[in-house]
């Protein structure tokens, strides 16, 4: 029985996430073909803000660009300086075989900026503008857009172009009349992404970015990026008022502060990410959350938390009544000594009593906490699917050892299959015996990952194969089914195939954790 040509999209759709197996099935049949393609350009741009560009990088943003040269040749034909400054002509002579810029829907300066300097010989202002005339011209339903330091409203086609939009990305910088004029012509936004500069004043003063905020309807997501040192949440009373009901994700990124009385009414949160800025490590400031209760959060991240604010956000924790499922904290732990075990015995309480829901739970072992309380939280953590344990002291062997025995043994949750240890840890002898002890609990496949670089996971398989007249070693990961012919070369796979938001602050934040 054959599947028909809806059910065929529909699971393609579902695999929209995953591009790899969508590129695996991308030559199947031209059924599949026409079906991926528009999928897989919804969003066909890779790191956006490139500084330094590596020889991967120019090969994807030299093919994207000659695909994208063959969709507007005639319009680049009918501008002369185009013409005169494209680098490669003779791509204009060609046809793709799709129309693909019909199918993107996220569009950012960064990724305009690129592709024209890699089309053309002389990249300036003119050539920008006119490359983003093309794109407002052909594509009809843009979702995320990272909006130009000019006016698009002054292109008579770009009402209908920003007339699907979810997703805003825009700079406090930018010109007033920019703003007000988005304000009075998009109504469709759920999600606003704000870079506030030393600026923020002047656009404070005339109201823009609170009317911008008050002409959506649907708006459930706001992003403020701090640029300046100088901070104020640019949000007045009468904006929040009217998110104080319908915002369900807040984020606060490089912030030296929380306004707690501002965001204190969003009460149906289930997101909230703060990231702060090393310098906010200044004694003087002082953190109180005693006013803010998020009873339906799902999602905290903390990155670049001082030590002595652990038990602040312990209390926040304690608002959650039950929602909380991810837990993302980062401390700025400055030595052995800075985390006190009164903190941590108090973190362990609450999540055991507090979050019977955790998925994802951070976790720090000084000397004075009891192997018995991380086992209690354990047997707790029915739901748990990722722990990250950072030892503040160097542990030895046999207590490294006794924690992995108790992770195999003594968790009841079905889901745990995520380990990531930080810190001093020492093992011997450790791949076969955590591995088999993992195996004979019949525990999902294990992925152990050390801050030392060594990636130890049972998703690599190894084989024997026959080369000529010698047997040698194969490596396959049991997940994406690549074959390396070394063990080291498996493990970098591993680190990239399953690196998480560990690394770096979540999303298009630039901040490293470890810095």
């Amino acid at each position: 029985m054959s599947l028909t040509i809806d059910c065929i999209r529909e699971i393609l759709e579902y695999l929209s996430d995953d591009k790899k197996s969508l590129y695996s099935c991308l030559l199947t049949n031209r059924l599949f073909c026409r079906f991926i393609i528009p999928i897989l350009w919804r969003d066909p741009w890779i790191n956006i803000n490139l500084e330094s560009v590596n020889l991967r990088e120019q090969i994807y943003w030299n093919s994207i660009g000659r695909t994208i040269s063959k969709c507007f040749s005639q319009e680049i034909k009918q501008f002369p300086i185009l013409l005169k400054n494209h680098k490669q002509i003779h791509l204009l002579q060609q046809r793709s075989l799709f129309d693909y810029i019909l199918y993107i829907q996220v569009i950012s300066a960064g990724a305009i900026n690129n592709l024209t300097k890699n089309i053309f010989e002389d990249n300036n202002e003119l050539i920008d503008k006119q490359f983003w005339s093309f794109f407002m011209k052909r594509c009809l339903k843009i979702k995320s857009l990272d909006i130009p330091n000019f006016n698009l409203l002054e292109y008579p086609e770009s009402k209908k172009f920003l007339s699907t939009i979810s997703t805003l990305k825009i700079f406090s910088s930018y010109p007033k009349d920019l703003i007000l004029e988005l304000s009075k012509n998009i109504r469709t936004l759920n999600r606003i992404i704000l870079c506030l500069d030393n600026n923020i004043e002047n656009s404070i003063n005339n109201n823009n970015i609170n009317n911008l905020i008050l002409s959506q309807k649907n708006l459930k997501e706001i992003k403020f990026i701090h640029n300046n040192t100088r901070q104020i949440f640019p949000l007045n009373e009468k904006a929040i008022k009217h998110l104080s009901q319908s915002l369900r994700i807040l984020e606060l990124c490089s912030c030296n502060y929380l306004p707690i009385q501002k965001i204190s009414p969003f009460i149906n949160l289930t997101e909230l990410k703060i990231c702060f800025r090393i310098l906010y490590d200044d004694e003087n400031i002082n953190i109180n959350l005693n006013q803010i209760s998020l009873p339906k959060l799902e999602i905290l991240s903390l990155i670049n938390v001082r030590e002595k604010d652990l038990p602040t956000f312990i209390n926040l924790i304690e608002t959650t009544k039950g929602s909380l499922k991810i837990l993302n904290i980062l401390l700025r732990t400055r030595s052995s000594t800075s985390l006190s075990s009164s903190s941590i015995l108090h973190y362990l309480h609450t999540i055991k009593t507090i979050c019977p829901n955790i998925e994802v739970l951070p976790i720090w072992l000084i000397s004075g906490i009891p192997l018995k309380e991380f086992e209690d939280l354990l047997r707790f953590c029915t739901k748990i699917r990722k722990v990250i344990i950072h030892a503040v002291i160097p542990l030895n062997k046999t207590v490294a050892k006794s924690i992995l025995y108790l992770l195999a043994t003594k968790s009841s949750s079905s889901y745990l299959n995520n380990i990531h240890l930080i810190g001093g840890w020492n093992f011997s002898n450790l791949d076969q015996e955590i591995f088999d002890l993992w195996k004979e609990k019949k525990k999902r496949p294990l992925e152990l990952i050390l801050n030392n670089n060594n990636i130890h996971s049972n998703y690599i398989i190894k084989y024997l194969v026959t080369n000529g007249s010698r047997i040698v070693y194969r490596y396959k990961c049991n997940v994406c089914f690549k074959v390396f012919c070394r063990m080291e070369h498996a493990n970098r796979h591993i680190r990239v195939h399953f690196r998480h938001c560990l690394h770096k602050c979540w999303n298009d934040c630039e901040t490293s954790i470890y810095s």
